[in-house]
């Protein structure tokens, strides 16, 4: 009867907060896309945020950052501080990835750029055309938060602020110019439920859960990830400071890292020797 109980407890408050936030944004994509003509509105509202010249370094930043390249960047000191991420960043990858390269080419649906002329919206970066369904850096951004909130299990009010982070990297689509509402929201929900999935996945699988290699390589992906940001072109040459940001992370993670995992050190810092 105990064991009973305890399969079928309710979710935790961070848990639900997702949950509560994936059923919001299915809802709002149902909305626009029901609405005639809401897509282009709702479009529009965000990407006169673009407009302002003194914030597109700024915006230019927050595009460059939900890049997969920077995004696995940024992992670096998570993974370094809980293994656990390794094997569901493993996961999460390969659920959102499957889903996003799947319905992009499949439904091809045109950006902003195809449809507007120059002078009718504000663009930041590099022009894209065509794949817009999801948003790829949206999906990024919620699967880097999912990952966050999982993998570490967040109290509520961090997951609140992991989800507000995401949902601005995700808004920072449309001020770019380079996606519709239908896109971001798709794409928050995808990047959610994979690393919710993977989560799960990694949960009711001991042995991946106890496997060593997805740690050192992580570890090294993320590593080339963040040294490498600054001679990688994300396409968006006014948000550099993204690319040094991480790097600068990356430095501070492996420094911090070493210090911690040292022969003879770890005990002296008051950190596990493990």
């Amino acid at each position: 009867m105990t064991a009973s109980v305890e399969q079928y407890r309710d979710p935790d408050p961070a848990t639900q907060l997702v949950l509560a936030f994936i059923v919001t944004a299915a809802v709002l994509l149902v909305a626009v896309f029901a609405w005639p003509g809401g897509r282009e509105v709702v479009f529009h509202q965000f990407n006169g945020l673009g407009g302002v010249e003194a914030t597109v370094p700024f915006w230019a930043g927050i595009n460059a950052l939900a890049d997969t390249w920077l995004a696995l960047g940024l992992l670096l000191p998570f993974v370094l501080w809980r293994p656990r991420l390794a094997i569901l960043t493993l996961f999460a990858v390969i659920i959102a990835t499957a889903i996003t390269h799947g319905l992009k080419p499949a439904l091809d649906v045109m950006r902003p750029p195809a449809v507007f002329g120059p002078g009718d919206f504000n663009l930041i970066g590099h022009s894209i055309s065509s794949k817009a369904f999801p948003s790829g850096h949206t999906v990024t951004a919620f699967t880097l938060a999912g990952l966050l909130i999982f993998g570490l299990r967040l109290r509520w009010p961090w997951v609140a602020g992991l989800l507000v982070l995401a949902s601005v990297m995700g808004a920072g689509r449309m001020i770019a110019g380079v996606h519709w509402p239908t896109d971001v929201l798709a794409g928050s929900i995808i990047g959610l439920v994979s690393a919710w999935a993977a989560a799960r996945l990694t949960d009711r699988w001991p042995a991946a859960r106890h496997a060593r290699w997805p740690v050192p390589v992580a570890v090294v992906v993320c590593a080339i990830c963040a040294l490498g940001a600054p001679w990688v072109d994300v396409g968006y040459p006014q948000g550099v400071w993204a690319n040094w940001l991480v790097a600068l992370v990356g430095v501070l993670s492996l420094f911090v890292a070493t210090l911690r995992y040292w022969p003879g050190r770890a005990g002296r810092l008051g950190m596990p020797k493990r």
